[in-house]
């Protein structure tokens, strides 16, 4: 990106590396809004793919790398500026330096392997531009991830508390709740573990007080729609939709009597990609909303990747980026 000049009409292609897929969001800032020209992901599962080593295998690494590449050419093809960020999978995996120093010398894609606190400024400023209404409030925002939950207390767009635990949807399938048939027991013993976990950090944010609770990531999203579908509205649209600790509840008790892939393939609005994860996702929600002791969350849409373009444009076109490196 150094060196980069942009024009007002210039695209941007943002590239976010995370533990369950790996996306690209390529779009224009006009007047403060985004037009999204293009986005499309791969659904990479890299957290999933780490071994008992902490590695990830020559099929992972080289099946990434393709994905990366295909990324490469498609933003070259508009035109666009390109970002690429990395998050808990990479952070985590031995070899993560391997991937991104092959992804240099072969693809030419600069990789930008952000800590938990980068990730979550970059949370904080996608939420506060889908929700403007935010600058002038305290929101806590939540993203879950697949593997870490960034926690964000914002005083309208600058944080003032960012936690990043290394837990998200799919740590909490693979370390709780195990192979199908998940029964009632392994939930239990889940979001006792959770609870215990998610204790500390979620103490320190109630002391500092918060105006707005937001939900952010895939999973908040796939949780809104399943509730909206078993109400029976199928929507991908979920930007600003209501939850409440009771529709979350009733989102976990229905991923709960689900007790194998297929049955839960059947739940109305689930997305097939997440299929075998959301339980988790959702089960962090729950946890954290009761510890929190409160009643209502805002989904929010407008995150990471619509705060990295927010950040980037900002960064090009002549101001300083919010995150290091």
């Amino acid at each position: 990106m150094a060196g980069e000049v942009i024009t007002a009409d210039r695209p941007i292609a943002a590239i976010d590396i995370g533990s369950n897929s790996i996306q690209i969001t390529i779009a224009r800032l006009v007047d403060r809004e985004i037009d999204i020209i293009h986005r499309e992901k791969d659904v990479a599962r890299l957290a999933k793919a780490l071994g008992t080593d902490r590695r990830f295998s020559a099929q992972t690494m080289d099946r990434t790398l393709s994905t990366l590449r295909r990324f490469r050419i498609l933003a070259e093809s508009f035109g666009a500026v390109v970002r690429t960020t990395a998050t808990a999978a990479v952070r985590l995996a031995r070899n993560g330096g391997e991937l991104i120093a092959r992804a240099a010398d072969e693809i030419g894609l600069d990789i930008q392997l952000i800590t938990g606190a980068d990730e979550g400024r970059l949370v904080l400023a996608g939420v506060i531009h889908g929700l403007p209404e935010l600058r002038a409030a305290a929101p806590l925002c939540v993203d879950v991830g697949g593997g870490s939950t960034e926690l964000i207390l914002g005083q309208g767009a600058r944080a003032t508390i960012l936690a990043s635990i290394p837990i998200g949807s799919l740590v909490v399938q693979r370390r709780w709740l195990g192979d199908d048939p998940v029964g009632r027991a392994a939930v239990r013993r889940a979001r006792q573990h959770l609870m215990s976990v998610f204790a500390h950090r979620a103490a320190d944010m109630k002391r500092a007080g918060f105006s707005h609770l937001i939900a952010t990531g895939g999973s908040a999203q796939r949780i809104a729609r399943v509730w909206r579908g078993i109400g029976g509205e199928l929507t991908l649209d979920v930007h600003r939709t209501a939850l409440s600790k009771t529709d979350i509840d009733t989102v976990v008790a229905r991923l709960t009597r689900a007790k194998t892939r297929a049955e839960r393939l059947t739940i109305p609005g689930l997305d097939p990609d997440r299929v075998d994860s959301l339980l988790g996702g959702a089960l962090i929600f729950q946890s954290l909303g009761r510890l929190l002791e409160t009643q209502d969350w805002t989904v929010s849409m407008s995150a990471l990747r619509s705060g990295l373009l927010v950040d980037t444009h900002h960064a090009l076109t002549g101001g300083e980026s919010a995150i290091a490196g």
